[in-house]
């Protein structure tokens, strides 16, 4: 083969397509950000849902997620509550029986029903699940599909 005849094969428009997969890749994270935000949204509302409650709103207004951040190539939604008690009422085993409660010199005969008082047997099911412990892994539990479908969101 002589020095002239040379097979060059040369790609035309390579930087432009390079900026459009940069613009994809920026237009993607945007929409998974907006997706975990959400879902994170939906978490916060199921846990505050399912949060037990004994009296006043403290456990449940306590419960709070912020939005998706970016960290490292990891998108990342915090949350949970900063109540000191948050973490136990949610690991605490339930005490099986029947329990009076005793409040400010006030008796309440049988206010604890296997491990649940009155406030959190008074509240709603929350898709299908009972307020009480475990109320954050619960909320994500029952969130799973939504999880899924968030992800086939993101895909497309």
């Amino acid at each position: 083969m002589a020095k002239d005849d040379v097979f060059e094969i040369q790609w035309e428009g390579l930087d432009e397509f390079v900026e459009i997969l940069d613009k994809m890749e920026k237009e993607t994270e945007k929409i998974i950000m907006e997706e975990m935000t959400a879902f994170g949204m939906e978490v916060e509302e199921g846990a505050k849902a399912l949060a037990p409650h004994d009296h006043g709103d403290g456990l449940s207004d306590s419960i709070n997620f912020d939005k998706a951040k970016k960290e490292g190539n990891s998108i990342v939604v915090r949350g949970g509550s900063n109540k000191p008690y948050a973490l136990r009422r949610h690991e605490e085993p339930y005490r099986p029986g029947v329990h009076d409660k005793y409040e400010n010199g006030r008796h309440y005969p049988g206010y604890y029903v296997d491990g649940r008082g009155q406030g959190t047997r008074g509240k709603e099911s929350w898709r299908g699940i009972q307020p009480g412990r475990k109320y954050l892994e619960n909320a994500i539990k029952a969130l799973e599909p939504d999880y899924d479908e968030m992800n086939a969101r993101a895909l497309e």
